[in-house]
């Protein structure tokens, strides 16, 4: 951080700060490579809002009564900042195309199962066979958006470590 006698200029995240983050974090069990790199995006992401709120002498109170819309401090992202933000988004989007297609697998082998039962009338396992079939449109879907946020992730992942190793060898200029 620059002494407050010198122009504010910002700084990309310490990788002391980087590992003591991730070593603050109580894992249930070891992390794999995705969550690592999720929870060190999320900690680029918080060291650029704290030392925009440290640049901008803006205290915490204020983000309360700011209303909806972007935080003030994405205009002040370094490049790997944004990159780092694009992987966090794109891992919320694999998080729930998966949660959903959990929810959508119990969903559909009930609904088969239900379809399938021979002491219920031929209308009942009808119902349930075209709610089955429903759901496995719903569940096609949501394999398509898993696909395209996976693929979107891997972009992002590869723009944000070429980013922060080029930082991490001095080869990086910063222009924020």
């Amino acid at each position: 951080m620059p002494s407050p006698a010198s122009p504010a200029r910002r700084q990309p995240a310490d990788a002391a700060f980087l590992a003591r983050r991730l070593a603050a974090i109580a894992w249930l069990e070891p992390p794999s490579p995705r969550l690592r790199l999720v929870e060190t995006c999320r900690a680029e992401l918080e060291w650029a809002v704290a030392e925009w709120r440290w640049l901008s002498s803006d205290p915490e109170e204020q983000d309360r009564g700011r209303g909806w819309g972007p935080h003030p401090s994405e205009a002040w992202r370094l490049p790997h900042e944004r990159a780092a933000a694009r992987v966090v988004n794109c891992h919320l989007h694999l998080d729930v195309a998966q949660f959903r297609l959990n929810a959508l697998l119990r969903k559909l082998r009930g609904q088969r199962a239900a379809a399938l039962r021979l002491d219920q009338s031929a209308a009942w396992r009808l119902y349930w066979a075209d709610a089955a079939a429903g759901t496995e449109g719903d569940i096609r879907e949501y394999l398509g958006r898993r696909r395209l946020a996976w693929r979107c992730f891997r972009v992002a992942s590869a723009d944000y470590l070429r980013l922060r190793a080029m930082i991490e060898q001095g080869n990086f200029t910063l222009a924020a």
